[in-house]
């Protein structure tokens, strides 16, 4: 763990957790409200998990899942397969961990690959799994071979046909969220890894607990809770503890590596604090990709207020709603930001005045247009 990470975790855990008085708590709770907000009406067809919204008798907009309308089938099929989109971005000239790819028949080589290459620790992940699943961090010529078993036998219970791996470097940092919606950044959240801080009193169990009774008093975070497997006992032997041992007071200790929330990751709004170059590399990942105009982008930093960032994943069907309901932090809305420029964009094809609130919104929409047209000649030339 580095120095930051350690002070931005005790300085978040002298802040409060946000307790939710609204009773809207899933997607289509939010959606409602902002739609009746906004005078548009909803219509679902829950057997296509579709959700279209209109204004009056004009359909301005869908969602299929998570996935905006505005989506092509090409950016979809680019952001699922985490190893091209990381070649795609690369051609585009974002910084790259240059990562390696190898199928469930080629462990030899995955091993060889890391073995030659001690340098460094790295990421063994799914090509296709989302939610952190199989996900194997701080891997090294150690601990490959359980890591790589780990990794496919989590495939294999997904019902992965061919399982395959992709070994990336390991960037210690921060895990960081920017969600962009219709060429706007709309919130950035931070999502730290479980852990506890020590007080000099509780054990490691005490602390976890109380982290857990107040996570459930959340309904966003009830079935979020931090897990007491066997995978935590093993991490605590090998860090000379277990569930009984007291931690010294503000001693941090990372109760996992994986800061996805289902985990007992902890989320926290950083949109007005996480720097302007990240926020604009995450527009320009979305506006690199044709047919692209939403989507939450997955980056890794070693400081989310300096300028560099590594795209790990781009995600069509990202899940906003943990920006409306961080742990700590203002709450942010993208889906009332989705539905407002929907709305926007259907009265500028319709030529309907649009009042001076919306003028800046227009000009957003307008520099994305323009951001898009740039990276749409980029590719031209490559092809001429």
């Amino acid at each position: 763990m580095n120095n930051l990470l350690e002070q931005t975790i005790l300085k978040y855990n002298e802040v409060e957790n946000n307790y939710y008085n609204s009773s809207k708590n899933v997607t289509t709770d939010f959606l409602d409200s902002y739609a009746k907000e906004l005078g548009l009406s909803i219509r679902r067809d829950r057997k296509l998990k579709i959700t279209r919204f209109y204004d009056g008798q004009v359909m301005i907009g869908s969602l299929k899942g998570l996935r905006v309308s505005s989506t092509g089938k090409e950016a979809f099929n680019l952001c699922r397969d985490k190893f091209k989109l990381e070649k795609y971005l690369e051609d585009q000239g974002f910084l790259s961990l240059h990562s390696k790819i190898f199928t469930v028949t080629e462990f030899k080589e995955a091993k060889a690959y890391v073995d030659d290459n001690p340098e460094h620790t790295y990421v063994l992940k799914p090509l296709s799994l989302a939610g952190g699943t199989g996900i194997e961090l701080n891997v090294s010529s150690d601990n490959f071979v359980n890591a790589w078993n780990a990794s496919i036998y989590a495939q294999r219970k997904s019902r992965v046909k061919d399982p395959t791996c992709i070994i990336q470097r390991f960037v210690s940092g921060f895990d960081v969220r920017v969600s962009v919606i219709e060429g706007q950044v709309s919130a950035a959240t931070l999502r730290l890894p479980a852990h506890v801080v020590g007080d000099g009193k509780n054990t490691i169990e005490s602390l976890i607990n109380k982290k857990n009774e107040d996570r459930s008093l959340i309904k966003y975070f009830q079935k979020k809770l931090i897990p007491i497997d066997n995978k935590l006992l093993n991490r605590l032997e090998k860090s000379n503890k277990n569930l009984q041992s007291i931690l010294c007071k503000d001693e941090v200790y990372l109760l996992s590596d994986i800061s996805n929330l289902t985990l007992g990751g902890e989320s926290i709004d950083i949109t007005d604090i996480v720097s302007d170059e990240i926020k604009e590399m995450a527009l320009n990942s979305i506006a690199s990709i044709p047919g692209f105009y939403s989507g939450g982008v997955d980056m890794m930093t070693e400081d989310f207020t300096k300028e560099e960032a590594y795209i790990i994943e781009i995600n069509t069907n990202a899940n906003h709603t943990m920006h409306h309901l961080p742990l700590k932090g203002e709450p942010k809305e993208p889906f009332k930001d989705l539905l407002k420029i929907l709305k926007l964009k259907s009265e500028i094809n319709n030529k309907i005045d649009i009042d001076s609130d919306k003028i800046s919104m227009l000009k957003n929409i307008y520099n994305f247009s323009l951001l898009k047209d740039k990276y749409s000649r980029k590719l031209l030339e490559k092809v001429q």
